[in-house]
């Protein structure tokens, strides 16, 4: 009886304690506790607890070991700074953890839940399904973000705010497709556009500042017609009046005609004339030259250039091209601090002439003419169907047509009825959400699949192969997917992927003070943002290396952008591609865009930067800082100290010297760019020492050589990378089984010389991309 008790004991311990958990707390001790000894506990104990971890003593969560696996197996620890593991002591500590504790799940998906459209989609949805050129989103809250992008599921929530928003974008939206544009009776002021904000004027669009007196957005145009731009140049500049007679005639009063013909000329003179140039979709409209003036104000008056334009969005410029070759833009500005020359406003007058035509958004919606219930069902089929991206139930399409009949009864209007049926399309879940069955369908799949790579709804071909069922039919996922890539459309993955993943966003909200950086406008910093856009489109367009993001070796400027670089050869204000061979530039980290944003706004920051580098480039993220740690003493940093001897004081305190050796080696390697992106020597009294360390001990100086270490050695960059375009196409964060999906990814990719296309497509031939979690679970069965 006591055996039989013994027995069930020992059955009771082997199922609370299984035999596994017992060999792997042995084998701890003696494989695994003398490697964390002496790699990681001095960072990871008890006491210090650095990202919220110690590995003083044995755990048994898997949890644990997972995030150390991740860590270990793809060399993100040790931290930059720290002595790397040995190989034997990496295969040791990662054989043990893979062994004593191994996935419980299939590699590939993931759960997925509905997916909201955000801001971008939802626009872009609109645009494709209905053809109107509405941005209803742009009045939208703005959407969370998860694992630094905008489009993970887990985070977009619904609130009450964003139902009254759609409620109101779905009724104005309907309107505007089936009904058009309002016209006015009259040719009438549409709007007005401002160079600055007018305390009279609440109303107006203030503009982005430039220095050099440019002007330039976009409208949606209306109808057919010809619209006016009314244009007021603003003309401050002073007068040499050094001549008895110049003098004489600028400070009487009441000049005759010919006095006034006669200032003119000798202002002329000594002030050349200046062209200000106006075009529409960059095509120029309007070239006139401004002369000198005569009463210091507004002289030139208001220039008027009627154009006939195609209803929808146009995009407007008014500058002073002459002005792209300046190399310091102050030089408009007078001493007051006023502009000498510049657009003062913008007002578009129309439309004349109009040409009254349906709306294009009408050829979309009504695919057959005739006013019959049968034609309104068509209709409402057709549209539910590219709305809901999928096909249509007989259920749901009697409910809408339903609504449209009771709607045409009540208000005798067959085009009534269509639009609130469509209103009650853009409100349904249907539409506002990407809800995936399982298992996926091959229109979930296209929806996937126009998502990642355009940021709106499938096109009728990817809708007409999901109604066949021949998306996943060999070669055509792939065939469809370059297809799209190939479309002008694809350069939504580089804003919206590219812009969130480099950071190109927050550059509104991480802009050089002018006090300190008085050569830094709006106009330069949104050169700096389409600097860096063309750049990561040249590498995904050229079918380049990722590695160039890290060191390619050409980039794209205008003449102002050009010259704040000290690039030779660019002129004029387009955007032209040039080489950097012999100039301190190349690759993201050394562009405006990227310095400025990882820059405090009055100085440099190396650990901003290193910060960035390792964040967004490397992928191993420093752990957050702990509580009550000093800020960086700025008293006479430049001038009695450099930033690097006053960021050796902050390192000597040892609660910060852990993050500060991962950061600022790499954040000094770029201490050669101010905090607005320019090149120095100097900082301040002191010349820049721009030299570090890597980790595994390999030293660089300057951001030249830094680039070269970082490209020599490409692993943590390629792998973040592919995690961050998976995460992105996915719309969820990456979890423990899917580390075996990114390293395959990885290694096709380093066979193909890591170009950018080929890791698209890996992505979109993934296991994740084209399934769910339930259907592997259902496949390993």
């Amino acid at each position: 009886m006591v055996r039989g008790r013994l027995a069930i004991l020992r059955k009771l311990i082997l199922i609370l304690v299984p035999l596994p958990t017992l060999w792997a707390q042995a084998d701890y001790q003696k494989s695994v506790q003398p490697v964390l000894a002496k790699n990681c506990v001095s960072c990871h104990n008890d006491k210090a607890k650095i990202a919220n971890l110690s590995l003083e003593h044995y755990h048994a969560e898997p949890a644990v070991w997972d995030r150390v696996l991740d860590k270990v197996s793809t060399g993100r620890m040790p931290p930059a700074g720290s002595p790397p593991l040995s190989k034997a002591d990496q295969a040791a500590l990662v054989g043990w953890i893979e062994a004593a504790f191994p996935s419980k799940g299939p590699s590939g998906p993931g759960k997925i839940t509905a997916h909201r459209l955000n801001r971008a989609e939802y626009n872009n949805t609109l645009r494709d399904l209905l053809g109107v050129a509405l941005h209803p989103a742009d009045e939208f809250p703005l959407d969370d973000t998860g694992y630094g992008f905008d489009n993970i599921g887990d985070v977009l929530s619904v609130s009450p705010l964003l139902m009254e928003k759609y409620t109101a974008a779905a009724r104005a939206v309907s309107r505007v497709a089936v009904y058009g544009e309002p016209v006015p009776q009259k040719p009438s002021k549409l709007i007005r556009f401002l160079g600055k904000k007018l305390q009279d004027d609440p109303t107006a669009n203030a503009l982005p500042f430039s220095y050099r007196g440019a002007l330039w957005a976009t409208y949606n145009f209306p109808v057919d017609g010809e619209y006016e731009f009314r244009m007021r140049v603003a003309n401050y500049r002073p007068r040499d009046k050094s001549t008895p007679r110049q003098k004489e005639l600028s400070l009487k009063r009441g000049l005759t005609e010919a006095e006034k013909a006669e200032l003119m000329e000798i202002n002329r003179l000594s002030d050349p004339p200046v062209k200000m140039v106006m075009t529409v979709d960059g095509k120029p409209v309007l070239s006139e030259i401004v002369e000198g003036n005569i009463d210091y104000q507004y002289a030139h008056g208001e220039s008027v250039v009627r154009v006939r334009l195609k209803a929808g969005e146009h995009s407007f410029r008014a500058s002073y091209p002459e002005f792209a070759g300046m190399t310091n833009p102050r030089d408009n500005v007078n001493t007051d601090g006023r502009r000498k020359l510049f657009i003062d406003y913008f007002d578009i007058v129309g439309p004349f002439n109009a040409v009254p035509a349906a709306p294009e958004s009408r050829k979309q919606i009504y695919v057959c003419g005739q006013k019959t219930p049968e034609c309104s069902r068509k209709i409402i089929e057709t549209m539910a169907r590219r709305a809901y991206r999928r096909s249509v139930s007989k259920q749901e399409v009697d409910v809408l047509a339903n609504l449209a009949t009771t709607v045409r009864k009540d208000s005798e209007s067959f085009d009534e009825g269509i639009r609130v049926a469509l209103q009650a399309i853009l409100m349904s879940p249907n539409f506002l959400f990407r809800v995936e069955r399982e298992p996926v369908s091959d229109y979930d799949l296209a929806s996937r699949l126009s998502y990642f790579l355009w940021s709106t709804m499938p096109d009728e071909e990817l809708l007409r192969l999901a109604d066949e069922g021949r998306l996943r039919k060999p070669g055509v996922l792939e065939g469809q997917a370059r297809r799209m890539m190939a479309d002008a459309r694809a350069d939504t993955l580089i804003a919206n992927f590219a812009g969130q993943w480099l950071g190109l966003r927050q550059l509104d909200r991480r802009k050089p003070d002018p006090a300190h950086f008085p050569l830094v406008d709006d106009e330069l910093l949104d050169s700096m943002r389409q600097e860096t856009t063309l750049f990561a489109r040249a590498i995904m367009r050229e079918n380049r290396s990722v590695l160039d993001f890290l060191d390619g070796r050409f980039t794209f400027v205008n003449g102002p952008l050009a010259l704040y670089y000290g690039i030779p050869g660019a002129k004029g204000e387009e955007f032209q591609r040039v080489e950097l061979d012999g100039v301190h530039r190349g690759g993201v980290m050394t562009q405006g865009a990227v310095l400025a944003q990882s820059s405090y706004a009055t100085r440099t920051s190396p650990v901003l930067r290193g910060k960035w580098v390792l964040e967004n480039l490397l992928g191993t993220p420093p752990p957050p800082p702990p509580p009550d740690v000093p800020a960086l003493e700025e008293k006479n940093l430049g001038t009695s100290v450099s930033m690097r001897q006053r960021l050796e004081q902050h390192r000597a305190n040892a609660a910060c010297a852990v993050c500060h050796t991962q950061m600022d080696p790499i954040g000094f390697g770029l201490e050669n760019y101010d905090a607005s992106g320019a090149w120095r020597d100097r900082e301040g009294n002191f010349a820049v020492d721009s030299s570090g360390t890597l980790p595994g001990g390999a030293s660089f100086n300057g951001p030249g050589e830094l680039k070269q270490r970082l490209r020599a050695q490409p692993d943590l960059f390629v792998r973040n990378l592919t995690e961050k375009m998976l995460t992105y196409a996915l719309g969820r964060g990456l979890e423990a089984y899917d580390r075996p999906v990114v390293n395959g990814i990885i290694k096709r990719l380093a066979a193909d010389d890591y170009k950018f296309p080929t890791l698209v497509m890996e992505v979109i031939q993934s296991e994740p991309f084209r399934m769910r979690k339930a259907e592997v679970e259902t496949n390993a069965r």
